[in-house]
């Protein structure tokens, strides 16, 4: 089993996904439940940056949830300081300042000696407050790496506490990213944290491979909340760390209502094929997958919905009829309305003709198990059913 850690961010990069607002309420609830969930970090805003998190860090601070915040500032002394006078209970900072050579000039118009030296004065204070330190080197990606080795060591010094490599426009394949931190983990003197966006859809492989080349913490996102294409998805990367590293130690049984909630708080949908905890991971519409289900579930879901805290789903739920339905769902559909029939009665065939013939002219959406029964009853009972298609063509 891997040595790993999660700091959570959903309620800090997260919040900064366009069109995300959490209520106070919200936000206390998502701490609460990630730490039930047995996240090491949950990480918010400098209270002295959003006002929302001077009064979240209060109240998690009645909860006993001080000890479990990372609370995040730019590199900066001036922001600790603020933070500091609010007189709040909290543990851990996460210090961030660019590295790459863009970020560098155009945004920061600072020297790399200038980068080191500030960053590395907020570190001394931080320590001198009795902080743990993060130190987050935004945009690691495409800072060269003799500068980014020098600064992950200068930030070790100064007395940090582990390093946030940030791949922040989400622009590594995993191989890449297992050859990058391999390489940090044998140059860098505390432990590496890889921070992953998704907009190129690679985050939850880049994270994996991360903790596989040595990283000790990772950072997530409930429902791959973040900026631009989302982040690394919290469902995703806890239970791929269960099911192929035999990471035990978080409840992945709650995966599907911490996911719920932040689906309702963020008024974000979840599609329908979303991994771990989308609804079509349990439903099955094509006569392949449907025949399989229909004699062993195991033979078509990997992921257990009763792992995640789904619940427990009928058979009549997963069954969904529709244009690529085939012969076993439809007799399954019947007999369990009392109705007995086999693959060669000619009424399965027609009910089979009968829906193609409606997605062929434009039907939208999937057939209630109850109209098949009533399809089925008309045609037993010698009424009229036309078919304008092809009756071979099924």
């Amino acid at each position: 089993m891997v040595e790993v850690y999660i700091c959570d961010t959903t309620l800090r990069d997260g919040r900064q996904m366009p069109g995300v607002y959490f209520t106070l309420y919200e936000c206390i609830e998502i701490a609460k439940m990630l730490n039930k969930l047995g996240v090491e970090q949950i990480e918010t805003f400098s209270p002295s940056y959003v006002l929302k998190d001077y009064y979240l860090i209060r109240e998690l601070n009645k909860y006993g949830l001080s000890d479990k915040l990372l609370v995040w500032h730019r590199g900066l002394k001036s922001d600790l300081e603020k933070s500091l006078g609010t007189k709040l209970d909290f543990k851990a900072v996460a210090l961030s300042i660019a590295t790459e050579k863009g970020h560098r000039e155009i945004k920061l118009q600072m020297t790399k000696e200038q980068i080191l030296e500030t960053i590395c004065e907020a570190v001394t204070y931080a320590k001198e407050h009795g902080l743990y330190v993060s130190v987050n080197a935004e945009k690691s990606v495409g800072t060269e790496m003799e500068y980014l080795i020098e600064f992950a060591n200068k930030v070790a010094e100064a007395g940090a506490d582990r390093i946030r490599f940030c791949d922040t426009l989400g622009e590594l394949t995993p191989h890449e990213t297992y050859n990058i931190i391999s390489h940090l983990v044998k140059e860098v003197k505390i432990p590496i944290e890889f921070h992953g966006h998704d907009d190129m859809g690679l985050a939850v492989g880049n994270v994996l491979e991360a903790i596989r080349a040595g990283a000790k913490w990772v950072d997530t996102s409930i429902c791959r909340l973040g900026e631009r294409g989302g982040f690394a998805s919290l469902e995703a990367v806890l239970y791929n760390l269960y099911k192929h590293f035999n990471v035990t130690k978080y409840k992945v049984n709650m995966l599907a209502e911490i996911t719920a909630f932040v689906e309702k708080a963020s008024g974000i949908p979840l599609p329908p094929n979303t991994p771990i905890v989308g609804k079509n991971i349990y439903r099955h519409e094509s006569g392949i997958h449907a025949h399989g289900v229909l004699r062993d579930v195991s033979l078509y879901e990997k992921v257990r919905a009763e792992e995640v805290g789904v619940g427990e789903i009928s058979m009549k739920d997963k069954i969904v009829i529709g244009e690529t339905t085939g012969r076993e769902s439809i007799i399954y559909v019947l007999s369990e309305a009392g109705i007995k029939v086999d693959k060669n009665d000619p009424a399965v065939r027609k009910i089979l003709l009968k829906l193609q013939e409606q997605y062929l002219f434009g039907r939208k959406t999937s057939v209630p198990h109850e109209e098949i029964v009533e399809l089925y009853k008309l045609i037993a009972n010698g009424s009229k059913v036309p078919i304008s298609v092809i009756e071979d063509t099924v």
